[in-house]
């Protein structure tokens, strides 16, 4: 198969050539009925190429034809078997590779700071799981991801694991050393699943780490949106290998996935992957040029420290900046706010940092624009900074399906103080939860969430945004 076809985006355009009177959703008549404010912002192209599951265009929950042809180029260019193209962003390929690996109670060894997509795989799953312990990094105080050691460990402490669960990298671009995670899994036939959400540039230049498909993972998961220029939610799941079933895998995304896939998404995808395969590694050649020049610049700002190494087990990804703003004595969330009245909208922030994401068409005047936008913030006058660290794990008292199910009750959130929580607490981005449904509340989870509100930063997955109340277990 040829990288330079685009199977799906040329069925697109020949279906839209041909005329049809169309008496099928969707039901803006491929732009003639649209709203006219879009369709005057937007165009008839976009309406003309959002189509449904006609005849010559597949269909992605049975693909036989175009849209098969361009997840095998997918698959070919990754290095992988099998590619699934997912329009419910990362989070659906996430839960189905979870739900296809572990049942009710069984294991799945996995870091305590992963995404709420996977605690809602693991309610979805029943599987139960077994978090590694979190190690931090000083200074920036954020969170690493667990070592290849601490999966051996856990794997030597816990029999009947049926899936190991990495994340790859981390929303600050750290890499664990995937080659080795997948060792310690293999070593013992158990599949190794990744969110590699953040990765899809990996592997496409000798100075990026590389990628999950290449590191033994059996399954990986990539945002082809995040980085690599598809449209918001388009991703897909990489497979290889026998020790996860992609029957399976197939079975739990038709579950989970809309039956209204967007054409627009997988067009995206489509397209993304040729661009990818023309041009991947002169684009993350471009995007490390600007990021070294950006580092260089800032380095230059009394107050910031960059994130420019980890440690032995890690490698950071060269493409993104960790902006630390401890000595100047700001939280990241008020620099990240007058970087944004700068006109610089950073990626996300934590008490102590500032993420930003270097893309293709960055150029040298907009880093200069960022490097003014962080010389405004360190004007501000200094804070007394509130930066709890993210605590540990609460002892876990149910799995996370059974109190998920189980009756609850909304209570107070100091009244939840030594009660299992009921829901999904996660602060995002990054979106990692501080409470998981089974979790026993701790007084230390509760001060950090009440700084997180106090920071102004956006909770998800309580039924009460403002956090004054928690559901419980009864």
């Amino acid at each position: 198969m040829r990288q330079t076809r685009c199977p799906l985006v040329e069925a697109l355009k020949r279906y839209a050539a041909k005329g049809f009177t169309p008496f099928h959703t969707p039901g803006h008549l491929q732009g003639r009925a649209a709203p006219p404010m879009l369709r005057r912002w937007w165009g008839r192209s976009v309406f003309a190429a959002d189509l449904t599951e006609l005849p010559g265009l597949d269909d992605l929950h049975n693909p036989s034809g175009v849209i098969r042809e361009a997840e095998g180029l997918a698959a070919k260019l990754a290095g992988a078997e099998h590619a699934f193209f997912l329009v419910n962003g990362s989070t659906a390929g996430i839960q189905a590779m979870l739900i296809a690996a572990a049942g009710p109670g069984e294991r799945v060894v996995l870091p305590r700071t992963v995404h709420r997509s996977v605690a809602a795989a693991l309610v979805l799953s029943g599987a139960e799981p077994v978090f590694l312990p979190v190690r931090w990094l000083a200074d920036f105080e954020i969170p690493l991801p667990p070592p290849p050691a601490a999966y051996r460990i856990a794997l030597k402490e816990h029999d009947g694991v049926r899936a190991v669960f990495a994340v790859y990298p981390d929303y600050y671009g750290v890499a664990v050393d995937l080659p080795a995670v997948a060792l310690e899994a293999q070593s013992r036939d158990i599949p190794l699943l990744v969110d590699a959400a953040h990765g899809v540039l990996f592997g496409r230049h000798p100075d990026m780490p590389p990628a999950a498909a290449g590191c033994g993972a059996d399954a990986a998961v990539e945002s082809v949106h995040k980085r690599a220029g598809a449209l918001t939610q388009a991703a897909w799941l990489l497979l290889q290998g026998n020790r996860l079933s992609g029957a399976r895998v197939r079975s739990a995304l038709r579950l989970i996935t809309t039956s209204s896939p967007s054409y627009l998404l997988l067009a995206s995808l489509d397209a993304a992957r040729r661009h990818l395969a023309a041009a991947g590694g002169s684009l993350c050649r471009r995007i490390i040029e600007v990021a070294n020049y950006a580092r260089a610049e800032l380095s230059r700002c009394p107050g910031v420290r960059v994130l420019s190494a980890v440690g032995a087990s890690y490698r950071l990804d060269p493409t993104r900046l960790v902006l630390n703003f401890r000595a100047a004595g700001i939280s990241g969330f008020a620099a990240a706010r007058v970087m944004h009245r700068s006109g610089v909208a950073a990626e996300m922030a934590d008490f102590h940092n500032v993420v930003l994401l270097l893309l293709p068409r960055h150029r040298v005047q907009e880093i200069k624009k960022l490097v003014r936008a962080v010389q405004a913030a360190l004007t501000q006058p200094r804070e007394r900074v509130k930066a709890p660290r993210f605590p540990q794990a609460p002892p876990v008292r149910l799995c996370p399906r059974e109190a998920w199910l189980a009756p609850s009750r909304t209570v107070p959130i100091a009244e939840a103080i030594g009660r299992v929580s009921a829901e999904i607490v996660a602060p995002a981005p990054p979106g990692v939860p501080v409470l998981l449904p089974g979790e026993e509340v701790s007084e230390e989870a509760v001060a950090y969430l009440d700084a997180v509100r106090a920071a102004g930063a956006a909770v998800h997955g309580a039924q009460d945004p403002e956090l004054k109340t928690l559901r419980v277990v009864r």
